[in-house]
């Protein structure tokens, strides 16, 4: 009897124990239970399934097309966001990835300020953030390091050192993970080597320097003696003047400055080397077509055999790099060569431009989970380059898109990036925007070269008295 009793007590147990792990997992994520049979400890641990992640995650992306269209020059189809979101929620069940495209722009009107307004209102989870030091040392971002320690599924995908190009000071912690690299770019060189041909001059170097650019872009500036067009050497974009001003500046020897052990920042613009540079620069714009002081893209002409200007600094991926890939025949025409190099072999703009979280999202699981979509995914980085021209960040750029790799100048247009200066932080700072005011006032004659570096220092120097150890938002 007794032992009858034993078997049908232990029978019960067994099967308590079968039902409860049958059963919907609970919200606790271990139970542990302890059953004791006769003289017998025997521990179960059953772990629960981690909860899906879910909900709506507000993306900031700039500069993309609002809907599907047709290239104008190569009649290539351009995709809208809305293709984007699709690609993300077809393999994301649960998560509503809400897309803000908003424009570039420039000055009041541009990416920066509405940047600024969402940030401060809490509109979006995920932001495009060229400026991503600049919002992190304020305190507006999450720190990703625990993110990326705490999910085994996040790889470094990232070439060379993409990735630590987004470290950064920040209240409280010298070194945080601001943000992961999403769109890829450069800043190269073009040149018309028909312009250079019918005037009998030698190509442009792979690594052109100012004494050689100064030298070329004379010797192509006036009466083409071929088709009696007017002919220009040089082209400058004056609403962004700035960086190609840094890119010469750099060539001369300059540095900006440092970023302090306590965040703040101590930049110098008026230097013997930054002097230099914008004199340089007034000379050349001399042998620019009229109207570039007022430009923000690339010369009338560019691309097509109307263009008249020889050596077409600061070229961007988005003006060159789809149509190149739809017609190859456009890059054997307008060469591209790696952009000007210090002292250091480096110089240019470090075009990565990352995606960051804000610290006020109120579902940062899911936003992670977008983030890393964005940025690690193949689908993601070849819409980047369907949309725009963008060059995926990721490995193996060339595999990913072959056509970009069969291009003649494939070298320069995939790895500019590598001898790119690293990262500003004060890229959408008012120290940018002081500096930009003051080389458009040298080039228009209101300035001298030297009075427009000391308006820049002086207006620097102002701001940079308000910063504060540690900035608190």
């Amino acid at each position: 009897m007794k032992s009858q009793i034993r078997i049908a007590f232990v029978w019960g147990v067994l099967c308590s124990i079968v039902l409860a792990s049958c059963a919907p997992p609970a919200p606790v994520e271990v139970v542990h239970t302890q059953v004791v049979v006769q003289t017998q400890q025997v521990e179960v641990v059953v772990t629960a399934a981690a909860a899906p992640v879910v909900g709506e995650v507000k993306v900031l992306l700039i500069g993309k097309p609002d809907e599907d269209s047709i290239d104008p020059i190569s009649g290539a189809n351009i995709p809208g966001v809305q293709q984007l979101e699709g690609m993300f929620e077809a393999t994301h069940d649960g998560i509503d990835m809400q897309i803000i495209n908003i424009p570039w722009g420039s000055g009041a009107t541009g990416y920066g300020p509405k940047t600024e307004s969402m940030i401060q209102a809490q509109e979006a989870c995920v932001y495009l953030m060229p400026g991503a030091f600049q919002y992190g040392r304020r305190g507006y971002l999450e720190n990703l390091d625990p993110w990326i320690a705490g999910d085994p599924t996040f790889k470094d995908v990232w070439p060379g050192d993409y990735l630590e190009q987004w470290r950064g000071w920040g209240p409280g912690n010298p070194d945080n993970q601001w943000a992961l690299p999403y769109s890829g770019g450069n800043r190269v060189i073009h040149y018309d080597s028909v312009l250079f041909e019918q005037w009998g001059v030698e190509p442009l170097n792979q690594h052109p320097t100012l004494d050689e650019i100064e030298e070329k872009a004379k010797a192509i500036t006036g009466t083409n003696p071929v088709t009696g067009d007017e002919n220009y050497g040089y082209w400058y974009q004056g609403k962004y003047i700035n960086w190609q001003f840094q890119a010469i500046a750099h060539a001369f020897g300059a540095t900006w400055g440092t970023v302090n052990a306590d965040g703040t920042w101590t930049i110098n613009w008026d230097t013997p080397e930054y002097l230099q540079a914008l004199e340089w620069l007034v000379m050349m714009s001399q042998y620019a077509p009229p109207g570039a002081l007022a430009a923000d893209a690339m010369p009338e002409g560019f691309l097509t055999d109307q263009n008249v200007v020889g050596i077409i600094p600061e070229g961007e991926t988005g003006y060159y790099l789809t149509p190149f890939v739809n017609d190859p025949s456009l890059n054997e025409r307008f060469r591209t060569t790696y952009n000007l190099q210090g002292p250091d072999g480096k110089g240019g703009l470090f075009i990565a431009d990352p995606v960051a979280m804000a610290a006020s999202c109120p579902n940062k699981e899911a936003a992670w989970e977008v983030m890393k979509w964005l940025t690690m995914s193949s689908e993601s980085q070849k819409y980047n380059f369907d949309s725009g021209g963008n060059l995926p960040v990721i490995d193996g750029a060339a595999e990913a898109i072959p056509a970009i790799g069969a291009l003649v100048d494939a070298d320069a247009i995939l790895n500019q990036n590598a001898f790119a200066e690293i990262r500003y932080p004060w890229a959408s700072a008012q120290p940018r925007f002081s500096l930009q005011a003051a080389i458009e006032a040298a080039i228009a004659g209101t300035l001298t070269p030297k009075q427009a570096l000391e308006q820049a220092q002086q207006e620097t120097e102002d701001w940079l008295a308000q910063q504060v150890p540690t900035p608190i938002p």
